[in-house]
């Protein structure tokens, strides 16, 4: 509990509003209680986008649950996209890594609170760009659906919410929905075409790292032993996607750290080698082998000059893994326990 506060006092005068866009499945339930747990961050309301599963409702069901799993049922959640802005939804095997509730069939205490049906996700991004002081970090663990619509809104958006963190695409290193291709671009390619040439100052954590920051089967057991709730609880979920990831990825053992990687680029920057290129995607129609590809223009030596102002795609390349696994678990630590609800059995 101390722990909690001081980093709570440490960081109140510095604290970002946050919009995050998920779809909760595993990895992004471990990037909410991180978010959370972090005093540099003020998470404002959580925006549900299809993704890990098309059934927006039980999405938002696990972002309600997941909040008050840490006391945090005072955040609002909005209902957001269901399905890609111009193309049918193609399920991508969502379900197969987190299961079909999401959280890998653990089940957790029904919050008491409900969605906010007030206004869209989308519009709720519009208003809180427009009229927030300072304007909120936008960050998307989903596909790009909600941001892409909000500037369908607003396209002045990304001169009033600068800053975007999002998951999404590879670089380099092989795809997991097609061979260089990732779920959350190859969900809705248009989506992430139109956030991504739209001058948001955006840094993407992309399979290249999130990959490389790959979580062992004694870092996941020690979760078993923190202080509270949130630990056992990513514990029991991530079974599941261990298993997936041992049987249908051919892995032997742990699991990558995809949504949490976003969260950590914006509040352990120097755990990263961060590069700017120009990226486009690839939109061609389904079933095309290439269609979310992430097109990265990586020519030029280390003195060539950087690519126009006007394009500021940021990729990490290269990540300190202890020093990821050091953080995350401190962070979920600090948790405070006294807050945290029992899981169910």
């Amino acid at each position: 509990m101390l722990a909690f506060w001081v980093l709570l006092l440490a960081g109140a005068a510095a604290q970002r509003p946050v919009i995050i866009s998920t779809d909760p499945g595993i990895d992004d339930s471990i990037a909410l209680l991180l978010a959370l747990a972090s005093p540099e961050l003020d998470v404002r309301a959580v925006c549900i986008n299809f993704g890990s599963l098309h059934n927006t409702s039980q999405l938002a069901q696990n972002a309600l649950d997941i909040l008050a799993l840490a006391g945090r049922e005072d955040i609002p959640v909005f209902l957001g996209a269901t399905d890609p802005i111009s193309q049918p939804f193609h399920d991508l095997g969502g379900p197969k890594f987190h299961g079909t509730d999401g959280l890998g069939g653990v089940r957790l205490p029904h919050s008491r609170a409900t969605v906010n049906t007030s206004v869209s996700a989308v519009e709720f991004i519009v208003h809180a760009c427009r009229s927030w002081q300072p304007a909120p970090l936008l960050v998307s663990l989903a596909p790009l659906t909600n941001v892409a619509l909000a500037l369908n809104l607003d396209p002045k958006l990304p001169e009033r919410c600068p800053d975007l963190f999002l998951m999404g695409g590879t670089v380099a290193a092989p795809g997991n929905v097609g061979p260089m291709s990732e779920a959350n671009i190859a969900n809705d390619p248009e989506a992430a075409a139109r956030v991504l040439s739209a001058g948001f100052n955006t840094q993407v954590a992309a399979l290249d790292v999130t990959m490389a920051s790959w979580l062992p089967p004694k870092f996941l057991a020690s979760l078993r032993d923190l202080p509270n709730d949130a630990g056992p609880f990513i514990w029991q979920s991530t079974r599941f996607y261990e298993r997936a990831y041992e049987t249908i990825g051919g892995f032997e053992g742990g699991m990558p750290l995809h949504d949490p990687t976003t969260l950590l680029l914006y509040l352990k920057p120097e755990l990263y080698q961060l590069h700017r290129w120009p990226v486009t995607v690839d939109t061609s129609q389904y079933p095309s082998v290439s269609r979310g590809i992430l097109v990265v223009d990586r020519r030029g030596g280390p003195k060539s000059p950087p690519p126009p102002d006007t394009d500021k795609v940021h990729f990490p390349m290269q990540v300190d893994v202890a020093g990821v696994q050091e953080f995350l678990l401190s962070r979920l630590r600090a948790l405070p326990a006294g807050r945290l609800q029992i899981l169910s059995e």
